[in-house]
């Protein structure tokens, strides 16, 4: 994770300073501080791009629709409606991508029953008739419902229950002191050469022989507006990085020797270009360099055996695992039942034998906190229901103390909160991909505690008398998010582990129950040095859309996992 953004002087200085005591001669910090002078000049993104519509045209098509669906009979309706850019590029002589896209989408709720209309042509007679067809949805889905719950007698009672949000006005903006989109292509296409360099293994060209690296730089900017007709009426200015780098240590073009590992923490950012200049992001770069430099040395030895052994995940491999289970479990809707037609249901079930057990559901090793604030890629000053996300745990030594919530899904946890003297409230994970996608239950950025005692992934590895070291494992889960298999990925390695020592890679699946991967399994974490972070796409939705939640864990070793050649 990347600190707050800094300003143009610092992050000049900043990179200056950092490029001479790291020895980085490359072409992106050339490129990095020759943008003050040449800020205006050469071919940008937003010279390709069409002028996006106006702030203040946005919130008066919200203030529209949002009159329309009164009229129409809405017991609540709200809008997202906004403009999302792109701009990529690869390595020389890569691709330049830009994009821009605008739309916008209106939910109606009348007499229990949700509707959703969507549209892209920013007309007051077009978000008006948008908006009037979603309340004309509702209505009839409700009529629906009220048949169909005549006919079960009241199986299903439909609840106007909603946590209550006090109404909302404002701007907030992520801070940004070098937008992206205004810098030349020139100097994002050097940048990313030079930051591509940097994570090419220096043995590469010692040792004459034929070894890559990959990068990119992509950044996406939304302006997005949000009302509602509570009152309601935000804009939120984002601007998210994603700086995926790949480090390759290529041994024979198209080879299994060959060592791919990628930094996606390095995606976890809200920020413009200054940030390439932050030291720690070049010393993670070169830290990738490093590891996979280490790991290429190892012979690859294929292993044909079955059995239990203990594995070290590495703090990118666990933030995958935990995001991939118990944070997509967490999700209200998930434990609502909502998404049980579609991406799936959660282990985390029944509400009320989870909240207060006497048990933990997972280890006591684990405790974890939740929060939607900069610098993190998921930072929002509102959420897609209007609400201030609040930093919340969920995890307490093992026990599952609170969930992912929205307005809709809040309620679930009412008792719970009253037993605590806590309010009904909505901790702000309603997110939305894009203005004209349904809001979703997504958890915000989770991080797990390390451990206080010293404990590095060295450390660990020497606690293993025969198993194995997985690092940027890919995860799969199933629907319901209680088992799930960890395997070897094209830009992961897995390491066999002989008496504390590293011996050979291997290509490896480890299959694992969730609840005893992260429970009984689980015998250490690592300290603070293993504090790694991933990215899960939450897909939810008929049809799916996506949305990324975000997890910082340290490593994890594990006892007696399944593992298949």
């Amino acid at each position: 994770m990347l600190p707050h953004p800094i300003s143009r002087r610092t992050f000049l200085t900043a990179g200056a300073m950092t490029a001479a005591q790291l020895g980085v001669a490359s072409s992106a910090w050339a490129a990095a501080t020759r943008i003050s002078r040449r800020h205006a000049r050469g071919t940008h993104a937003n010279t390709w791009l069409a002028d996006p519509p106006h702030l203040d045209h946005l919130r008066a098509l919200a203030l529209v629709a949002m009159d329309a669906a009164r009229v129409a009979g809405a017991d609540f309706a709200d809008i997202r409606i906004g403009v999302q850019r792109r701009v990529r590029t690869d390595p020389y002589p890569g691709r330049l991508v830009t994009g821009m896209t605008v739309g916008y989408g209106v939910r109606a709720w009348h007499n229990g029953t949700w509707s959703f209309q969507h549209g892209n042509v920013l007309t007051s007679e077009a978000v008006a008739a948008t908006a009037t067809s979603a309340v004309s949805g509702a209505r009839i889905y409700a009529a629906v419902n009220e048949h169909l719950d005549a006919r079960r007698r009241g199986v299903r009672p439909i609840t106007n229950e909603w946590a209550p949000a006090p109404v909302v006005t404002g701007e907030w903006h992520v801070p940004v002191a070098i937008d992206p989109f205004t810098v030349p292509f020139d100097d994002l296409q050097e940048a990313v050469d030079g930051l591509r360099d940097i994570t090419a293994p220096a043995a590469a060209w010692e040792a004459g022989e034929a070894r890559s690296a990959a990068s990119r730089l992509e950044w996406h900017a939304e302006t997005r507006v949000f009302a509602s007709t509570q009152g309601s009426l935000v804009t939120q200015n984002l601007m998210h990085g994603a700086l995926g780098f790949i480090a390759v240590a290529q041994l024979r073009p198209w080879s299994s020797a060959n060592v791919t590992l990628t930094a996606p923490q390095l995606d976890d950012f809200s920020a413009g270009f200054e940030a390439l200049a932050h030291p720690d992001f070049v010393a993670r770069l070169r830290h990738l360099r490093d590891t996979a430099r280490r790991w290429e040395e190892l012979p690859v030895r294929p292993f044909n055996d079955v059995g239990r052994f203990p594995i070290v995940f590495d703090g990118q491999t666990t933030a995958a695992i935990v995001g991939g289970t118990i944070d997509m479990a967490l999700d209200g809707d998930r434990i609502a039942g909502i998404e049980a037609d579609a991406s799936g249901t959660s282990f985390l079930t029944p509400i009320d034998t989870v909240l207060g057990a006497a048990e933990p559901q997972c280890s006591p090793l684990l405790s974890a906190r939740v929060d939607r604030a900069l610098p993190s890629r998921v930072a929002v000053q509102w959420d897609d229901d209007g609400v201030v996300p609040e930093a919340y745990t969920v995890l307490d030594h093992g026990h599952v103390v609170d969930m992912h919530t929205t307005r809709e899904t809040a309620p679930l946890l009412a008792d719970w909160y009253r037993q605590h003297g806590r309010l009904v409230r909505s901790h702000g994970c309603a997110v939305a991909p894009a203005p004209d996608q349904v809001p979703r239950c997504n958890g915000g950025h989770l991080t797990v505690a390390p451990s206080t005692a010293s404990m590095t992934l060295d450390a660990m590895i020497r606690e293993i008398p025969h198993g194995f070291l997985v690092i940027n494992g890919a995860v799969d889960v199933s629907p319901g998010l209680s088992r799930g298999t960890v395997r070897h990925a094209d830009d992961g390695v897995v390491i066999e582990i002989h008496r504390g020592v590293p011996v050979s890679r291997t290509p490896l699946r480890m299959q694992f129950l969730t609840q005893q991967l992260l429970n009984k399994n689980l015998s250490a974490i690592g300290d603070a040095t293993t504090m790694r972070t991933g990215e899960v796409l939450s897909l939810k939705g008929i049809p799916w859309t996506g949305a990324f939640q975000m997890a910082t864990t340290p490593a994890a070793l594990c006892r007696d996992v399944d593992v298949i050649a």
